[in-house]
């Protein structure tokens, strides 16, 4: 049969199985698209990160040497 059931907030619901298959495309789709998200956020995060250390590792010389305003 083409026909495949879904729960909804209704109850059952009967639709044609391209409907399954767009819907499968749709949720394969958003997990690449989060995924690629989370890439994004986790090296803008390095970045931070590595910058905020170098500040750190500034004010810690600077300190050291009595230059610290």
């Amino acid at each position: 049969m083409d026909n495949e059931y879904s729960i909804s907030g209704s109850g059952m619901k009967k639709g044609s199985s391209n409907e399954g298959s767009n819907r499968k495309k749709l949720l394969m789709s958003r997990g690449i698209a989060m995924e690629n998200e989370k890439q994004d956020i986790d090296k803008m995060a390095e970045t931070f990160i590595k910058i905020f250390h170098k500040q750190l590792k500034i004010e810690r010389e600077k300190s050291s040497k009595g230059l610290l305003i």
